[in-house]
This record gives structure tokens, C-alpha cells and sequence, in this order.
């Protein structure tokens, strides 16, 4: 009898579980934390417009704290819809140059990116508790750039005695990355992953207004995301 009775068992466990996993709340909601990081070519856009110099060079800041609130909703087990707030923090790019009359000079750029998403996730389970992902979607971005001008330096595009200007930039940018979760009870679970934000900003351009400078910025970051 206990032959017979094993196998049942164990048939009833295995058909039990993908109930279990259907019975996990569809609504979710969390908050992650981590590092920002900016891409070089911002540093590589700033130069290449640099005019009348000679010795260019750049000091760079690229990374910074970020951090985002998110909520999603479950539409089954591999799919789910997530809306989220990211700050990005800031990053400081300071370009040197010596001009034609041989006076030293820089521009000192300071970038900050927030950002509403709205992204589709698609989940695969590696082993009971555990789960990787993708997300690919979009972000309503807006960067404000302060950038002030010292020594022999003058915009390209203003009066000759503008030292500092301010620009903030909305625009809707590509997102998308990948993590793991691991499921530490029914209700909570942590998550570890990067994130793309591609291409923010509009690129500097000789003469160019309302410009940023464009790069791609990342973001790693460990979170707490709870089912309701």
C-alpha cells in the first residue's frame, strides 16, 4: 500500500505546484538602490565641439547614487507590466582647452536625469524560488544641465559675456535591461539588475542651441519589491 501511496503523492505535489505559483498576488510594488553610471562618449561629444584650442582634455565623474520606486502588474507567470520613477543622480564633466591667444580655459557641465518608464517584463523561472528577467520600454526623461565657462572660453552661440547657462531637457528615451529575483516568501522577494537608459539628451553641436550633450546611462541596483 505505502508503494502505491509514494507515487500518488508525488503526482499531487507535481500538479499542485503551477497552482501555487498561479495563486501568487498579480500586483506588486518596490523600491531598489544603487549606482548610476554615464557613458563615455558624452566626454568624446564635449571635445569634438571645441573650437579656436589647443590641449584639450577632459576630468570626468560618470557615476553617482540612483535609485527608483516601481509597481507592476502580473499578467501570468512570464509577463508583466511595470511602471517606474528612476533618479539617476548626477554626473560633472569638466573640459580643459588653451585657446588661440594661448589664455587656459574650461566648461564645467553638470547633468541630472530623471525619469517616469513604462515597461514590459518577460520572467522565466530557474528553479523554485528564483527568476530571471528582461524588460524593454520607454522613459519620459528630463535632464537639467548646468554648464559655467572659466578663463579664455566663450559659448559659440550667445553674447560674448554669457558665463553660464542652464538647460533642461524633456524627451522620451528607449529603456531596457535585465536581473534576477529571488523569491524569499510568497509576498516578497529581492531583485538585482541593469538598466539601460539609451541615448539621453541632444548631442552638443558647434552653434547648436538648447544642447546637453548625449550619452547612454546605466543604472545597477538592488531592491525589495512586495506582492499585494
Amino acid at each position: 500500500m505505502s508503494r502505491i501511496r509514494l507515487p500518488l503523492i508525488a503526482a499531487a505535489l507535481m500538479a499542485a505546484s503551477p497552482v501555487v505559483a498561479q495563486e501568487l498576488p498579480r500586483w506588486y510594488a518596490g523600491a531598489a538602490g544603487g549606482q548610476s553610471r554615464t557613458g563615455h562618449e558624452l566626454v568624446e561629444n564635449r571635445e569634438s565641439t571645441i573650437v579656436n584650442g589647443s590641449g584639450v582634455s577632459s576630468d570626468f565623474d560618470a557615476t553617482d547614487a540612483g535609485w527608483k520606486i516601481f509597481a507592476g502588474w502580473r499578467v501570468n507567470g512570464y509577463f508583466a507590466l511595470e511602471a517606474s520613477y528612476a533618479d539617476l543622480g548626477e554626473s560633472h564633466l569638466v573640459t580643459h582647452t588653451v585657446s588661440v591667444d594661448q589664455l587656459p580655459g574650461s566648461i564645467d557641465i553638470r547633468r541630472k536625469i530623471t525619469g517616469f518608464g513604462l515597461d514590459a517584463l518577460v520572467s522565466a523561472p530557474v528553479g523554485s524560488r528564483f527568476t530571471v528577467f528582461g524588460r524593454l520600454g520607454a522613459v519620459r526623461s528630463r535632464l537639467r544641465e548646468d554648464a559655467s565657462l572659466d578663463g579664455g572660453i566663450v559659448f559659440t552661440n550667445g553674447p560674448a559675456d554669457e558665463r553660464s547657462r542652464t538647460v533642461t531637457l524633456d524627451e522620451t528615451v528607449a529603456h531596457f535591461g535585465a536581473g534576477g529575483e529571488w523569491r524569499i516568501r510568497d509576498d516578497v522577494s529581492l531583485r538585482l539588475e541593469w538598466e539601460r537608459f539609451h541615448n539621453v539628451g541632444k548631442a552638443f553641436e558647434i552653434g547648436g542651441t538648447g544642447t546637453t550633450g548625449e550619452a547612454d546611462t546605466d543604472l545597477v541596483s538592488l531592491g525589495v519589491l512586495m506582492r499585494f
